[in-house]
């Protein structure tokens, strides 16, 4: 999906509206592979692009969505501390790129190696080591959007 998609899905499911959808400027994603010396996934850099800053009710509750690269890139180190608490043998690889934390105790990454879609591994605290979850990064977020427009029509939003 590109940026035009994924906005144009927000607004036709009633999850944003215009003004609150804030993508990344593409100088924000140059300085965040800059900061990573590495090049962001084709579909990741487009999700950022589109709605990397805000994007209505979609994430609530979920770190994904940042006001500045900065907290964007303290994911890892969030997702490092916690497989440390958790005594977890598993080591995030190299160029895995932590993208979302839920609540502390889940987070969601990619390898950047895998791919311009990569699939998304998701690990969440006394599960054991990290899973595949999601193909793809747009399996993810075409899950995520579709489960947030079924929770608004459900009137749970």
């Amino acid at each position: 999906m590109d940026k035009k998609a994924i906005v144009s899905l927000l607004t036709e499911y009633n999850i944003a509206n215009d003004s609150e959808i804030q993508g990344f400027t593409a100088s924000e994603v140059k300085k965040c592979e800059q900061a990573l010396g590495l090049k962001l996934p084709d579909q990741y850099h487009e999700f950022l692009l589109a709605i990397g800053h805000y994007a209505g009710l979609l994430f609530q509750g979920t770190d994904i969505l940042f006001r500045n690269v900065g907290d964007l890139l303290e994911l890892r180190k969030e997702a490092e501390d916690l497989l440390i608490e958790n005594e977890e043998t598993f080591i995030l690889p190299t160029d895995a790129f932590v993208f979302s934390m839920h609540q502390g105790y889940e987070f969601n990454f990619f390898v950047i190696s895998e791919g311009n879609d990569p699939p998304v591994y998701q690990y969440v605290e006394g599960d054991g080591p990290p899973v595949l979850v999601w193909d793809s990064f747009s399996a993810f977020l075409r899950k995520s959007i579709n489960s947030c427009a079924q929770a608004i029509r459900d009137g749970i939003e």
